[in-house]
């Protein structure tokens, strides 16, 4: 409460809101779909839903992928590594690591500087742009993975386990559906099953993704646009049902074995057998958001997410001052 009272009116605070962060005392909102004037859209891959903002700050790839399908969101289009300044803040956008196109803002002000970084992926993946940081007195971390503590399965070894999977079946014959996010891991599985010469053919939504990564640079190899009539012999790649508990394939029955690829394991149907269930996260877990929190070495971390006060327990001393974001409330940042 004194903190609070004792703020100057030219500090940045930053409220979470059910649409996203804003920062205070500036147009500037963070991955609002609907809120604000003007929002940072941060990536493709957490929504492919088209941001109803008046204008939306974004990589030229981010666009590129919610107009392959959805429609195109009114952009200023701002490349990675390029400061540019909107009134009193100067900013810059940096790849995340995750996606193509996905970046963090970093945010500088006579009052400090801020790193907000909604999804990061340290682990290195051939279709996008590497993760990059800026040191910051303030760094805001976005959280998805419900358990900090536990360490994320092997990307590598994961990925030679579902190749490995794919072969078994694909020998017996049997030409397995894999289904997964359409965004980022989507890219990745197709680039990965084409470079072991597996056949395969990709759902409409994937196969426009994928058209996007390969104009920006990202082959994905030889696959084709799957069709109920005409697709034989081939794996499938499908996207994942978007109602929770949604049927897995409502319109396209499968013929073969399903595998589900997860971001993470509590995700995964509990039904399912370890031969079935695989692991690729497009994000850090616990301990590479702690590795990510030394690199930054922020006085102030604020964590947002379903699972933000879990995080907060588990860095406890990483840094000065840790906080979990809440909707509605508004700690001040500098």
């Amino acid at each position: 409460m004194g903190r609070r009272a004792a703020t100057k009116s030219t500090s940045i605070v930053v409220k979470q809101t059910d649409d996203g962060l804003h920062l205070a005392n500036s147009i500037l909102w963070l991955d609002s779909r609907v809120s604000g004037d003007l929002s940072f859209l941060s990536s493709a891959a957490t929504s492919t839903e088209l941001p109803r903002v008046p204008q939306v700050i974004a990589t030229e790839e981010t666009v590129k992928i919610l107009e392959a399908v959805r429609r195109r969101p009114n952009a200023l289009i701002c490349q990675y590594n390029r400061p540019f300044s909107i009134g009193r803040l100067k900013m810059e956008l940096l790849p995340s690591g995750c996606v193509l196109g996905g970046a963090s803002l970093y945010v500088e002000t006579d009052q400090g500087r801020l790193l907000y970084a909604p999804q990061l992926q340290s682990h290195r993946i051939p279709t996008v742009r590497q993760m990059q940081l800026k040191r910051a007195s303030t760094l805001i971390l976005g959280v998805a993975n419900p358990d900090p503590s536990a360490t994320s399965p092997n990307r590598k070894k994961e990925k030679e386990r579902l190749v490995e999977t794919v072969q078994k079946w694909v020998a017996k014959g049997l030409y397995p559906t894999i289904v997964c996010e359409p965004v980022a891991i989507a890219q990745e599985i197709t680039k990965l099953l084409t470079e072991h010469k597996i056949s395969l053919a990709v759902h409409e939504t994937i196969f426009k993704v994928n058209k996007v990564y390969e104009t920006f640079g990202s082959m994905l190899g030889d696959y084709s646009k799957y069709s109920r009539r005409h697709t034989r012999g081939k794996v499938v790649l499908m996207p994942k049902a978007k109602k929770p508990g949604a049927t897995l394939l409502a319109t396209d029955a499968a013929k073969g074995p399903i595998l589900f690829v997860d971001a993470f394991a509590e995700a995964l149907p509990k039904s399912l057998t370890e031969a079935e269930r695989f692991v690729i996260s497009p994000s850090c877990d616990g301990a590479e958001i702690r590795e990510i929190v030394q690199m930054v070495s922020p006085k102030e971390l604020y964590i947002f997410g379903p699972y933000a006060k879990r995080y907060v327990d588990d860095l406890h001393g990483a840094c000065p001052v840790i906080k979990p974001l809440f909707a509605n409330d508004q700690p001040t940042l500098f």
